[in-house]
Order: structure tokens, then C-alpha cells, then sequence
């Protein structure tokens, strides 16, 4: 098992619109073997954590990523929200 995180800051008057684009795509990724999950920070409400939990590899993600419009409009929107986006793919261990 595979998880890929994604660290970014949305402002607050972007979040709602980022919110819908992450949840109408849910569907979307878990039929492709991605399951998706969105956390906010509770004590600084515009930061987010986005997880991608798969047994696909880092490859396999990065090529979806650039073949499939739905997944690309989700990193477009983070994108254009913030100017820093910290990735880390972990694999399992136990």
C-alpha cells in the first residue's frame, strides 16, 4: 500500500469551491484505486492535507495525473490557491 500526501494552504474565500471540486471527484478517483481524503488543519483553518491512499506507484499516479482531465482540474484548483505544495509518497512498511 502506497500513500501520497499533498500539504497546501487555501485561502478562505477559495475553500468552499476547492471543498465541491475534491468531493464531485471522490467518485472519480476511488474508481480508478485512489482512495481520496481531505483533512483541514483545525487551528489554521487554510491549511489542507489531501491523501491519496493506492497500490498503485508513484509513476502510476504521476501519469494519471497528466492523461485524465478530472484528476488534473484537482491540481489546477490547487494551483492556482496557493503558491507552495508540498509532496511525499510513502510506501508501506507493516
Amino acid at each position: 500500500m502506497n500513500l501520497i500526501t499533498f500539504s497546501f494552504e487555501v485561502p478562505e474565500t477559495s475553500q468552499d469551491n476547492f471543498i465541491d471540486l475534491v468531493e464531485e471527484t471522490k467518485s472519480f478517483w476511488d474508481g480508478q484505486g485512489f482512495s481520496v481524503s481531505l483533512f483541514r488543519d483545525a487551528s489554521r483553518k487554510t491549511r489542507f492535507f489531501q491523501t491519496f491512499l493506492t497500490e498503485k506507484t508513484v509513476d502510476d499516479f504521476s501519469a494519471f495525473i497528466q492523461s485524465h482531465p478530472e484528476a488534473k482540474a484537482v491540481f489546477e484548483k490547487i494551483k492556482e490557491s496557493t503558491h507552495r505544495v508540498v509532496v511525499s509518497f510513502m510506501e508501506q512498511v507493516v
